[in-house]
């Protein structure tokens, strides 16, 4: 047909391919060799991921990146209240998103009987921080994250047995450490003696200086670099947090007691620091009670309640776990302590107004009324 005669003739018209010329054949020869010389990647990367990722699970990272302004809650421990003291239990923390009430996680605490009856608050222990469902419900046996705290326990090792005195030196000075995941229930806390545990899971911590701030305490919170290579010389200072000099006691029912947090850098001193704009970055504040049954929960029980707002919209996800971490580190060192509003010894009462820091100390300022006033 005409048709298949046009196509026919088309086919025999088509001209063949050009051979390349001799320059472009050297041209196109040496950019092969050289893209068979160049490695497709660094060493140190992977296809399709960042050189550096926080090792938290994608749902903890979204509810963090998500939230701005957290309530904590401590749960009422009836036996410890009870004995006043004398029966020491485990605390548990209800941590809220504050702006739609929404419980996100919930932290148990993890240590040493013994040691958390006879060293308490200063005892070593582990705070296990699990996620919660939409119903805030924990069905994950196995937590998100693990703050370590070395501290004061009974028997050996006993990894700081001077915390809570002058912090003249790091083996006095309070700190914990922040992993993800969890290292089961037979590892224990502080056996490890100011080494790191896992390098791989680290993701901050939060250091009391020497001298713990003078007279207002600070606490330097730090965040797992961009390279690790261990004993801590990848930990980066990105926030301090200072508190009040004059806290607890009495004074817990009328004030609150505010820790303010700027952010920081490596290096700076305690002078330095003292010369931040505290309160720029993030706020940590155990509120005080606004009912008589909120007074009396804190006057008779060791259950705080805390609120924590960031004010920076760059503030990532580590930041603010390493932030939550830290709140948990400074209700053990301020805001644990039995009777610490009024109690008995012996034939006498004493009533604490509040209490003083002083280089590490807590110092109480109390009146002390004896029985035996008037007898002969």
């Amino acid at each position: 047909s005409e048709f298949t005669s046009e196509e026919t003739m088309a086919d025999e018209e088509e001209p063949l391919p050009e051979e390349p010329s001799p320059d472009e054949d050297a041209s196109d020869q040496g950019l092969e060799e050289e893209t068979l010389d160049k490695p497709l990647l660094d060493e140190n990367q992977t296809p399709d991921a960042p050189p550096f990722s926080i090792p938290l699970a994608p749902e903890v990272i979204k509810v963090l990146e998500e939230t701005n302004e957290f309530y904590v809650q401590q749960r009422i421990r009836w036996g410890e209240a009870i004995t006043q003291g004398c029966w020491e239990q485990k605390n548990i923390y209800d941590i809220f998103d504050a702006v739609n009430n929404k419980k996100i996680f919930v932290v148990n605490e993890e240590s040493n009987d013994w040691s958390r009856c006879c060293c308490a608050p200063y005892h070593s222990l582990f705070a296990r921080f699990h996620i919660v469902d939409e119903v805030g419900v924990d069905h994950n046996p196995i937590p998100a994250m693990t703050m370590e705290r070395e501290g004061c326990d009974c028997g050996e090792p006993c990894p700081k047995p001077c915390i809570g005195c002058w912090a003249c030196k790091p083996e006095w000075s309070d700190k914990s450490v922040l992993y993800a995941g969890d290292f089961g229930e037979s590892v224990i806390a502080g056996d490890q003696l100011g080494k790191v545990r896992d390098e791989d899971r680290l993701l901050g911590a939060a250091v009391q200086p020497i001298t713990g701030g003078k007279f207002k305490p600070i606490l330097q919170v730090m965040e797992r670099g961009e390279e690790w290579d261990g004993d801590d010389g990848k930990l980066t200072q990105f926030a301090a947090a200072r508190g009040p000099c004059f806290f607890g006691g009495c004074s817990e029912l009328c004030v609150d007691s505010k820790f303010g947090m700027s952010r920081s850098k490596d290096g700076m001193g305690v002078d330095e620091i003292h010369q931040l704009p505290f309160g720029d970055f993030a706020d940590i504040t155990k509120l005080k009670p606004k009912t008589l049954g909120g007074a009396l929960r804190e006057a008779f029980t060791d259950s705080d309640i805390y609120s924590i707002k960031f004010k920076d919209e760059n503030t990532t996800a580590q930041q603010k776990a390493n932030v939550l971490s830290a709140m948990i580190l400074l209700d053990y060192m301020f805001f644990e302590r039995d009777n610490d509003m009024c109690g008995r010894d012996g034939d006498s009462t004493s009533i604490t107004f509040c209490n003083c820091f002083c280089y590490g100390c807590i110092c109480p300022c109390k009146i002390v009324i004896s029985d035996n006033i008037g007898s002969d």
